[in-house]
């Protein structure tokens, strides 16, 4: 599998039992305690995006409390439901190593649980 460049973000918590990465998007998805909590986004060879930096996982109710704890976190502009940094923002770093510890302290407004897959008949 790729890697990615902002993997060190994971190091707060990748010796815990349920974590877990497999691809999306073309971006790096990151499950701990049983729910996707990050996404790590690069620009795709195919041009279809040039995001760079961390979707962070979340439902919508959490966005203002997120935001107020993280400030450099924003909606992110095509997929609005979750919380993104690109890796330009001076705070990249700094924002992303304390939601890191927030996530390993298994705080309940991060991350989403991914929907049942619907068997086919």
């Amino acid at each position: 599998m790729k890697t990615f460049e902002h993997e060190w973000i994971v190091d707060a918590f990748n010796e815990h039992p349920t974590f877990h990465t497999k691809g999306m998007f073309g971006g790096l998805a990151v499950y701990v305690f049983g729910r996707q909590v990050l996404l790590l986004v690069e620009p795709t060879k195919s041009g279809r995006w040039n995001w760079h930096g961390v979707l962070v996982c979340t439902e919508r109710e959490h966005h203002a409390s997120l935001q107020h704890e993280f400030p450099a976190l924003a909606p992110h502009d095509v997929l609005g439901k979750w919380l993104f940094i690109d890796s330009g923002h001076d705070d990249f770093e700094a924002t992303m190593e304390k939601v890191a510890m927030s996530i390993a302290r298994d705080d309940p407004r991060l991350g989403v649980y991914s929907k049942a897959k619907k068997s086919k008949r």
